[in-house]
């Protein structure tokens, strides 16, 4: 009953300030609660899923190509998609300052790897995932359910890119937790895909190529 209480709020925490376009207080505010639940249990980060994987190069060749994959899957398909869908258009405002700056280009890739990669998976997959495995177990049916709820709450935590950023996010943050789910809980492979996905979303906006290719596949659809 705590630790459904705890993911509640989290979950809550999550949304609420992601809503008010205030999404780095309610990811510091749930890592602390995190951090403060992990304590009080004894718990180490191997619960998280910070355990090495059994191959280190293959997990990163793997990571590469998927986060790069996945990033184009999403700006020629996923986006406009969700941009149908919704009747509305990704936010992605927050980022305009770094189209042809390379600043604040390399400001955001140390950013992403260092906080927003790592982070994020922790509390939605390492804390999210694992907590809801505990309490519903692993079967395919719990799994699925899992992989729904992780994937909505990641979706909502990034509702201040819009409804059409939000749907978007969702899918890729299903397919994380796939990855997550696939590698045995391994935290690494979607950490780093996340990363890379990251990496190639911001190298296309730095280059104005985002914009390049939607109004491509906007001439052909």
């Amino acid at each position: 009953m705590i630790s459904l209480i705890i993911l509640i709020l989290v979950a809550a925490i999550i949304t609420i300030t992601s809503f008010r376009r205030v999404p780095g207080i309610g990811v510091i505010a749930a890592l602390v609660i995190i951090g403060l639940l992990i304590w009080l249990r004894g718990d180490g980060l191997i619960t998280l899923g910070f355990f090495p994987p059994e191959n280190w190069g293959m997990t990163i060749l793997s990571s590469f190509l998927l986060g790069i994959a996945i990033q184009f899957v999403s700006t020629l398909i996923l986006e406009p998609f969700s941009d149908k869908v919704t009747n509305s258009t990704t936010d992605h405002s927050l980022f305009e300052g770094l189209r042809g700056n390379l600043k604040n280009f390399l400001f955001l890739l140390v950013t992403v790897w260092v906080l927003v990669a790592f982070l994020e998976e922790i509390i939605f997959r390492g804390y999210m995932m694992g907590d809801i495995a505990e309490l519903i177990g692993t079967s395919k049916p719990a799994l699925a359910v899992n992989l729904i709820l992780s994937s909505t709450l990641f979706g909502l935590a990034h509702w201040y890119q819009g409804k059409s950023g939000a749907l978007s996010t969702g899918i890729i943050g299903a397919v994380l937790g796939i990855l997550f789910i696939t590698s045995g809980f391994n935290l690494w492979l979607p950490i780093l895909t996340h990363g890379f996905i990251d990496t190639v979303g911001l190298f296309l906006i730095y280059i104005n190529a985002d914009k390049f290719l939607k109004e491509r596949v906007k001439m052909f659809s």
